[in-house]
């Protein structure tokens, strides 16, 4: 039973564009004493989910949505598993008094704010603390350029977090135009090496409509039309030029033999590399390297403190723009046969972390 007296669970949703940081972020945030009873749900484009593995602080109210985007075809899933959540925490077997969504980078944060407003069976255990977007400096002016989606995030935020303006490729008065013309209302602060102070996150405010722009009203209406097969619609959007692809490799894989393989991509496709993210099991190193960059931008790898579980294998995820079959499985091909090679290519991104 529903403890009418309670107040109803405030929930933060942080979206941004794919490889702005957000998980960055959200580490930064869980580590903080103040979000320690916070539960987490995590949504990931692809077939083999990363970024649960990748949040540091993590607690038994961590959920990992997967294989879609959160604004189509998981948009019931996240609207099952906040109900759950509620439930277990009125049944004393769960503690938490914050939810926190990050979304996948591909998510339209309209559909998943419409669930959350307009749900009869959320609105006595929620409400909805604002919206935070993440944007790159780096690359974020030419993604919300080019992207609808990432537009999208930033028009509805009530908070915009800058990230990456200490890289070398940072551009900020270029960001900062862009995000101002999209949302000239929302307060933009720079989370530097993704740090931010919570208390920025926190009380932002019911999300209103009434306070955004014409067009996010104009966005949030037409989700309350009813469409037939919205979900397949929407995925399919996404899917048209957009790819995900997710490996794994049983065996440990060479420093050399890898960072070869990610030359070759870089060198043949590097500008329509829109995030890639990995786990990797190196020879003769006992824990993993977590790896990610963004088109042209590869971030330090860094070398984890322990494995989570007894699984060892190295995992990857890409996410690609207008990559043909034949292409995905050439790429493929290319990397199991320079796995197992003996190339040697020193200086690399992974040999020199572990060049004596």
């Amino acid at each position: 039973m529903i403890d009418l007296l309670s107040a109803p669970v405030p929930i933060t949703l942080l979206t941004g564009f794919l490889g702005s940081g957000k998980t960055t972020v959200l580490n930064g945030l869980l580590r903080h004493p103040g979000l320690s009873r916070t539960a987490v749900i995590i949504n990931e484009f692809g077939e083999i989910g990363l970024d649960h593995e990748l949040v540091i602080s993590t607690t038994e109210t961590m959920v990992l949505l997967q294989s879609g985007c959160m604004c189509c075809a998981l948009r019931g899933d996240l609207l099952d598993t906040l109900i759950e959540l509620a439930e277990r925490r009125e049944a004393g077997e769960l503690v938490f008094d914050r939810v926190m969504i990050e979304t996948t980078g591909l998510a339209d944060p309209a559909p998943i704010l419409h669930t959350l407003l307009t749900s009869m069976d959320l609105s006595e255990r929620f409400v909805t603390d604002g919206v935070v977007a993440t944007v790159d400096a780096a690359t974020g002016a030419g993604t919300l350029l080019r992207h609808e989606e990432a537009r999208r995030q930033v028009a509805m935020a009530d908070l915009v977090l800058l990230t990456k303006t200490d890289l070398p490729e940072a551009d900020e008065p270029a960001a900062l135009r862009e995000i101002a013309a999209l949302n000239a209302g929302a307060p933009v602060d720079v989370a530097l090496h993704g740090r931010i102070d919570p208390r920025r996150l926190t009380g932002l405010g019911h999300f209103d409509p009434a306070m955004k722009s014409s067009q996010v009203r104009d966005w949030l209406r037409q989700e309350a039309v009813p469409a037939p097969h919205l979900a397949d619609v929407e995925a399919l959007k996404h899917l048209d030029a957009i790819r995900s692809i997710s490996w794994v490799i049983d065996q440990p894989i060479s420093a050399n033999a890898f960072d070869l393989w990610m030359e070759m991509l870089m060198a043949q496709r590097g500008a329509d590399l829109l995030r890639f993210k990995g786990l990797i099991h190196l020879q003769g190193v006992p824990h993993p390297f977590v790896v990610h960059g963004v088109q042209h931008i590869f971030h330090p790898p860094v070398l984890l403190t322990d494995w989570q579980g007894e699984d060892r294998r190295s995992k990857l995820v890409l996410i690609l723009r207008d990559f043909t079959d034949p292409e995905l499985r050439d790429l493929f091909s290319a990397l199991n046969s320079i796995v197992v090679s003996e190339h040697v290519l020193p200086g690399g991104y992974l040999s020199a972390e572990v060049t004596p």
